[in-house]
């Protein structure tokens, strides 16, 4: 007999049964419909563990042929989910975590946590239990329309550590949200079709809606100008703009790369490389997430030796904590697209937004080569890289069109 996926005996299936109709630990009862539902049998079989429960166990009590269920208030039914009362601490939601701790090969996924969380604000803005997400697919999806709904009334619960103001990309704080809830559900086996629809898809947002996010040649060189004029080529600014740039790094990976490279000068042009590494967190599951990164800007090179001169270990001398130093770089940032006279996706995402542009950096240099590109700046698949970050500008396509000997190269990318 299985329960959930796992092995167990009858009497833990009575238990089970006996827990789901009296609403223990602060749950609502469920019916036996819903129950049979749940646990992926017929009422009847219900019956028959009811029936075994009250003659064999005197787990539930009878009388007048119906089962006794202890009536609760509305402070008995549910209890909000807080450090006092951890969400983990519930069964289900126990066992997932251990699986989301140990699911690569021993180690754990990198957004455990943010899934874990997801779970308990739609249990707290809709006061349910965890158990109420497993019942059916059908009642899964109303309970996270309803979360929808409350969130963009501004009702949705959140840990007061969490941010504060209500995002406005609804989107993308649901995608969030179904994905913890998915994650959690397909492990207590309640999956949804690939692909599905509604509420329950996993399509991410906005993919491949920012691939044509660039700056020029000539707005890179005002760039430099004014980061030069303002914060001086020694800054922080200037490194964290340039590096990012030519490592195309995650903000994550930009923030733990240290100053240590090593040297190499072209044969041919005598011309200097420094060959530096970062960390993915995202890509941790290829090759550890480590990748080469190349920086052969001169001016990137003076300002990192300059740093390193003085002892640095970071590509940044700031001794600020994290969340000081995301900040005011990301403020520095936005100071510097604004004199580009670049808005929208450039203020929202200022160090994400370079991994944007130093892709567009890359492929202008190399001509549109997106398989080196993808290797330099670190994307999995050219075709990521080619979707949602360097999409040809029509200069470029006019240019390959205009030259017949490039026909074939377009061809490829398409």
């Amino acid at each position: 007999m299985r329960l959930h996926g796992k092995k167990v005996t009858e009497e833990d299936i009575i238990r089970e049964i006996t827990w789901l109709l009296r609403g223990d630990n602060g749950r609502d009862s469920l019916s036996v419909s819903d129950i049979a539902k749940m646990l992926g049998c017929s009422r009847p079989t219900i019956y028959n563990y009811i029936k075994k429960a009250v003659e064999q166990y005197h787990a539930l009590e009878y009388k007048d042929g119906r089962v006794l269920l202890p009536e609760k208030s509305e402070l008995e039914r549910f209890r909000q989910f807080d450090k006092n009362h951890e969400i983990v601490n519930d069964p289900l939601v126990e066992e997932w975590k251990q699986d989301l701790l140990t699911r690569r090969n021993g180690e754990p996924i990198s957004t455990w946590k943010t899934r874990i969380l997801s779970v308990e604000s739609v249990c707290n803005t809709c006061r349910i239990n965890p158990r109420d997400l497993v019942i059916s697919q059908r009642q899964t999806e109303k309970i996270l329309k309803n979360y929808a709904e409350m969130y963009r009334e501004g009702k949705a619960v959140k840990r007061p550590s969490g941010a504060k103001k209500i995002s406005d990309d609804i989107r993308n704080i649901i995608y969030q949200k179904v994905q913890g809830v998915r994650d959690f559900c397909g492990f207590h086996g309640l999956v949804w079709k690939r692909g599905v629809g509604g509420i329950m898809s996993q399509k991410v947002p906005n993919h491949a809606k920012y691939a044509d996010k660039r700056l020029t040649d000539e707005e890179l060189e005002q760039a430099d100008m004014f980061i030069k004029e303002k914060w001086g080529l020694d800054s922080d600014v200037y490194r964290w703009f340039w590096i990012g740039i030519e490592t195309c790094a995650r903000f994550s990976a930009l923030y733990a790369m240290n100053l240590d490279y090593t040297i190499h000068v072209s044969q041919k042009s005598g011309k200097m490389t420094y060959i530096m590494t970062a960390h993915e967190k995202k890509t941790r599951h290829i090759k550890n997430g480590k990748w080469f990164k190349y920086i052969t800007r001169p001016d990137t090179q003076r300002s990192i030796d300059l740093l390193k001169s003085r002892g640095g270990k970071r590509i940044y001398e700031s001794g600020q904590f994290r969340s000081c130093f995301t900040a005011k770089i990301s403020e520095s940032m936005k100071e510097i697209y604004t004199f580009l006279g670049k808005t929208e996706y450039f203020d929202s995402h200022p160090t994400h937004a370079l991994r944007h542009i130093g892709a567009h950096y890359w492929l202008a240099k190399k001509d549109y080569n997106y398989g080196l590109v993808a290797m330099i700046g670190g994307w999995n698949t050219i075709d990521e890289l080619r979707r949602s970050y360097g999409e040809m500008p029509p200069e470029k396509v006019l240019e390959m069109i205009e030259d017949d000997s490039k026909s074939v190269q377009i061809q490829l990318l398409h």
